[in-house]
């Protein structure tokens, strides 16, 4: 299951980055508090996968947990604290803000790597 978890990470971190370097949305405070929690994990998560170590599988969950508040705290504060439109209509998916996507992403992986973790006992 933690395979699961790699690639949504590296879905995540792509799309930060495409958003950040090629469209030239600069993140803000709580985006760049999220990418703190998605790039090592990003990182953690390609070593264990390629160790298949699964004792990292906890600390994953710390950081997937901490990205998972983060995003969620940007999506049900009020919009004046993120300054550069992140929650606004020009960052829409389909129906879907930045902030969301991220909370969405981040339980995602928090799931996989919490089944990894059961099916490991």
């Amino acid at each position: 299951m933690f395979y699961f978890a790699r690639f949504l990470t590296l879905v995540g971190l792509f799309l930060s980055l495409y958003y950040g370097e090629i469209l030239g949305m600069e993140p803000c405070r709580l985006c760049w508090y999220q990418r703190c929690a998605l790039f090592p994990l990003t990182l953690l998560l390609g070593i264990a996968v390629y160790r298949d170590d699964r004792n990292f599988l906890p600390y994953g969950l710390i950081l997937a947990g901490s990205g998972l508040f983060l995003a969620l705290i940007q999506i049900f504060v009020p919009a004046s604290l993120c300054s550069h439109g992140c929650t606004e209509k020009t960052a829409v998916i389909w129906f879907l803000t930045l902030p969301m996507i991220g909370a969405i992403g981040f339980a995602a992986i928090f799931g996989f790597l919490w089944f990894a973790i059961r099916k490991k006992t």
